[in-house]
């Protein structure tokens, strides 16, 4: 297939990328104009490069319109993100090709706080402050995609882990810096997880499906979810342990606000999330490791590379 990928030089993008290439796919990622190292190395995977801006869709419409399929995956990750992303997928919805597919990346967050059930696609949402636009555009995409005849599915993926990137990248980054790991309450939250290898499985199975005209996949929303809660205490005592950190401290969440805004709300979510639809109707079966193992090995290769 030809695949159209944003945010091919982010973290879920480039795993996306190298499941698309270790496939066969004919890939085309959308990247900076300048180049940069994450640029290369999708380059180097056999991926053709794209120069554009999210924030221009002009930029790039056209060529997601020539591919079979496209993985949006790009966010501008600040106070435009809702327009941006809104203005992004209607515009590549309305110049690809009827048959074609689209997969959208949503989230976990737009369930809120689950009150210890397992949330499954069929759950009312109650997004997170910081991503509360993101269920109206998930509607726009399946609607707008219906009536052009494309196959659409959205993806929501728990929390992603693996190499040492994402937002538990950034938690270990934090607790470097202060010698100490901060998590938002007091732990006994819990956190749903994907290791970013499997992610990227379920993004290759959703558009190659919707693509053949899938019924049971063009149309629809799929939780990856590998572990569907992940108790937060054991979260920030296994970072502590992999950055060599000397404790674990809660931070209330009205003082977290001051520093990480609605941020702070969404590590503050309580969280068990069903991925059972996606392991049914995607054959989806995750295969990295857990969250918890998975930060330990981190730690385990810092101290042997001497980090």
């Amino acid at each position: 297939m030809r695949l159209f990928l944003t945010g091919g030089t982010g973290f879920i993008g480039q795993a996306v990328a190298r499941k698309a290439i270790s496939l066969g796919h004919r890939v085309t990622a959308l990247v900076r104009p300048g180049g940069s190292a994450s640029a290369s190395a999708l380059a180097h995977l056999g991926v053709n490069l794209h120069s554009g801006d999210l924030r221009e869709p002009q930029s790039f419409a056209a060529v997601a319109a020539a591919a079979d399929g496209v993985m949006h995956t790009a966010s501008t990750n600040d106070a435009s993100a809702a327009a941006v992303d809104e203005a992004a997928v209607v515009a590549m919805l309305t110049q690809l090709q009827p048959g074609a597919a689209f997969v959208y990346t949503s989230g976990a967050w737009v369930y809120g706080n689950t009150e210890g059930l397992p949330a499954t696609e069929t759950s009312a949402l109650n997004p997170t402050p910081l991503i509360a636009w993101r269920p109206a555009v998930e509607q726009h995409v399946l609607a707008l995609a219906a009536r052009r005849s494309i196959g659409a599915v959205i993806l929501r993926p728990a929390m992603v882990h693996g190499y040492g990137g994402g937002i538990f990248g950034m938690l270990a980054g934090m607790a470097r810096q202060s010698g100490s790991v901060r998590i938002v309450g007091d732990g006994r939250n819990h956190w749903p997880a994907v290791h970013v290898d499997d992610l990227a499985t379920a993004y290759l199975s959703a558009v190659e499906r919707a693509a053949g005209g899938d019924s049971r996949v063009a149309g629809q929303i799929f939780n990856v979810v590998a572990e569907e809660a992940v108790a937060v205490a054991e979260i920030g005592e296994a970072t502590r342990a992999s950055v060599g950190a000397d404790r674990v401290v809660p931070w209330p969440l009205d003082d977290a606000r001051q520093s990480l805004g609605s941020f702070a709300d969404a590590l503050a979510l309580d969280q068990a999330v069903s991925g059972q639809h996606a392991r049914r109707v995607l054959a989806w079966k995750p295969h990295g490791s857990g969250l918890i193992a998975d930060l330990s090995a981190q730690g385990r290769f810092q101290q042997i590379n001497g980090a």
